[in-house]
């Protein structure tokens, strides 16, 4: 997986809970896939898109990481800890850009690169509706597979239906026009509820943007607003729910 252009993902975000009652939700987002810092961190996209301003669309490094302005250092310093011995390149990260100001990602990825442009780590960043954020790495054995697999444990608070216990596994397939994310909660040998991101590429221009923006005006809100439907659907449906960790990474804004 080389480093692609600066791009827009329009696509699927589809959750399937298997136990202990069958439930299913969908709903539709965008994501940019941008370079973190570097000559290619400023795409030309248009007068609606920017990057470290308010916009209808805009992106910082603030809203990852520790939440300062050297996300760089983090994405080092978590991948040494995962095992990557390799110096860093390019560092692009997908995920859901601000809307008017208002965000909320509830995972963002992270494709870091060598100096060869060599595929080496992946991080999976996750945020929690309680200002939580947590931060999986992984080193990339095969620079070249197409298919990419990862497992750990699940270290984090995300869904009130679900207690901090369980494995996590991923499976990433992209090329350069498509994007798949599928991850499963694993609990005691069974599968618990599975997760799947499908989306298209486009390049990050002022005509996809302004596309983008009028199919999807309200992206934030969009993922927000599903979100807490399908957990008041869950709670009609009888499902116990569990309280995040107070004092924890449950609850701390800024992942160490």
């Amino acid at each position: 997986m080389k480093p692609l252009p600066a791009s827009i993902y329009t696509g699927e975000v589809g959750h399937t809970r298997l136990r202990p009652r069958h439930h299913a939700l969908r709903y539709k987002m965008y994501s940019i896939l941008v370079d973190i810092d570097g000559p290619s961190a400023q795409p030309k996209a248009g007068p609606l898109f920017s990057i470290g301003a308010f916009n209808a669309i805009s992106f910082t490094t603030r809203d990852h990481g520790r939440g300062d302005a050297d996300l760089r250092v983090w994405v080092e310093e978590k991948l040494a800890a995962a095992g990557v011995e390799q110096s860093l390149g390019r560092i692009q990260l997908l995920t859901a850009p601000r809307t008017f100001g208002l965000n909320f990602n509830p995972l963002s990825v992270y494709f870091c690169h060598d100096v060869r442009d060599h595929l080496v780590g992946m991080i999976f960043e996750v945020n929690n509706f309680h200002s939580g954020r947590c931060a999986y790495a992984f080193a990339v054995d095969d620079p070249k597979a197409r298919t990419l697999r990862f497992s750990c444990p699940k270290e984090f608070f995300v869904s009130p239906f679900n207690p901090v216990d369980g494995e996590y596994s991923f499976r990433l397939d992209r090329d350069e026009n498509r994007y798949r994310l599928g991850i499963q909660l694993v609990r005691n040998g069974t599968i618990e509820m599975s997760a799947v991101h499908c989306a298209e590429r486009q390049p990050l221009n002022a005509r996809t943007v302004l596309t983008t923006k009028f199919q999807h005006p309200f992206n934030t809100l969009s993922i927000v607003g599903a979100i807490l439907i399908e957990a008041l659907k869950l709670r009609l449906k009888g499902l116990a729910t569990h309280a995040p960790r107070r004092g924890t990474i449950d609850t701390q804004s800024r992942s160490l």
